[in-house]
């Protein structure tokens, strides 16, 4: 039988949706699909119905600790670890030449690879935090990028890009998850690579991907929603830096 066309759709469909806790304890078990995490002993589910399951024990701990946290209602914004399973789960496993595609373009664009070129003290700066990232990237990863003064777009090497795409590839669909969230929020797949690698910690990821801000917070000075922008970008850098470290146990 056909649904009605005006169908209200449901709550858990709708933007904002803040579900109430409903259960008492969340746990983890072992289950053929990995550690799933369990709310009163019943799996908890992904947004696409899928089974929430983590690939080790560690990141089951921390994600179910998530979920033992909430109060009254579900705050998906004070649950990073659970969003970055969700994206792992429900997209990666199906999205990789879409995924391939976003790596390489952030690649063209890459922070570290835009230097300023004035003024003086600001260069000096971004040289002394970029160039030992980079450097590692390029014998570590085999990844070479070259940086762009001038305002004509000038892209990176074929190599370079091909090798970025077969690391990526490589990756489990959870550390892609985590490639995936960190290489916007610091504008720099460089950055993300070293955070996942452990080259950078959370804190030095995100100091590092906000350079030019600091420059011109202390040149300018800044305001109360200024600093908020700042902590928020700094503790989603250190959740990432928690995600990636489970794998590492």
């Amino acid at each position: 039988m056909n649904e009605p066309k005006d169908k209200p759709a449901k709550d858990a469909d709708k933007i904002g949706f803040r579900p109430k806790r409903f259960w008492k304890e969340a746990a983890f078990a072992q289950t053929t699909e990995g550690f799933a995490v369990t709310l009163d002993g019943r799996p908890a589910k992904t947004p696409a119905g899928k089974t929430l399951a983590l690939p080790n024990f560690a990141l089951a701990a921390k994600v179910a600790a998530e979920w033992n946290a909430v109060g009254e209602v579900v705050e998906f914004n004070d649950m990073p670890l659970t969003r970055l399973a969700y994206a792992a789960i429900d997209r990666m496993g199906d999205t990789l030449e879409e995924t391939l595609s976003e790596i390489s373009r952030y690649a063209e664009t890459d922070l570290l690879c835009y230097p300023a070129d004035y003024p003086a003290e600001l260069t000096a700066r971004e040289s002394a935090g970029w160039d030992p990232v980079l450097g590692w990237a390029e014998k570590e990863l085999g990844l070479r990028f070259e940086q762009n003064l001038s305002i004509v777009h000038k892209p990176q090497p074929e190599a370079t890009v091909a090798a970025l795409k077969e690391l990526v590839a490589q990756a489990s669909t959870y550390e892609r998850a985590g490639i995936m969230a960190a290489t916007p929020l610091f504008g720099s797949v460089i950055l993300a690579l070293a955070l996942f690698k452990g080259r950078v910690t959370g804190d030095e990821a995100h100091s590092l991907s906000r350079i030019g801000e600091a420059f011109q917070a202390e040149t300018w000075g800044d305001d109360a929603e200024a600093r908020a922008r700042a902590e928020a970008h700094r503790a989603q850098a250190q959740s990432l830096e928690d995600w990636f470290k489970a794998f590492k146990v």
